[in-house]
């Protein structure tokens, strides 16, 4: 008997959370008639060749330049974006989340041609976009970087519910998913630069 009233706790839970999350995209999504999401469009299109450009770019002037910091945040931020986008893709596998215009299509449509109906959670591009944002965040720890950088990454995340591609939830764990991966790329290297320096 206890186990049934569990069971009933915490699948009126979960409905209840669906509920709220699609409430939720509502607001941000507004009307399912035709609007104007160019900004949208463009703010989700800039999240992978951004996440990308940022190690390539620190690589690059770091092994251009000898300059072995540099170096060491290119890697980071390589490994930051692997981690964070691993986990997501792994998790999208696992859980299983249809899209928002796949489970409600009454609601919401894709306002991106060509988007196929792959998994929603969590939101990759917003993964991306906060691994990066980390990034930049860990190695240059000042309001003029941080500010614009979470500013971009949390404009990302937006045009993906704006877009009618992700509910809330997808979101903010895509956000959590890449502020980790970002987080224990730069502890992994960390902990390898001191046992580096160590054997020396």
């Amino acid at each position: 008997m206890k186990k049934y009233l569990l069971f009933l706790c915490l699948f009126s839970w979960q409905l209840n959370a669906q509920n709220l999350d699609v409430r939720l995209l509502q607001n941000v999504y507004g009307s399912i008639q035709p609007t104007n999401v160019n900004t949208e469009k463009f703010l989700s299109s800039t999240a992978t060749p951004v996440s990308l450009a940022l190690p390539a770019g620190l690589l690059i002037a770091g092994f251009s330049t000898h300059n072995k910091t540099l170096q060491q945040q290119g890697w980071q931020a390589l490994g930051g974006f692997l981690i964070a986008n691993a986990t997501t893709q792994i998790t999208k596998r696992i859980i299983l989340r249809d899209r928002p215009f796949v489970t409600h299509p009454q609601l919401f449509v894709a306002r991106v041609d060509g988007e196929e109906p792959h998994y929603s959670f969590p939101s990759g591009h917003t993964t991306a976009a906060f691994a990066t944002a980390t990034t930049l965040a860990i190695n240059y720890p000042k309001w003029y970087v941080i500010v614009p950088a979470y500013a971009w990454a949390g404009a990302i995340g937006y045009s993906r519910m704006r877009l009618g591609i992700h509910y809330p939830s997808d979101v903010l764990v895509g956000a959590a998913t890449g502020a980790a991966g970002a987080w224990l790329s730069y502890k992994i290297q960390q902990k390898w630069l001191r046992r580096k320096a160590q054997r020396k």
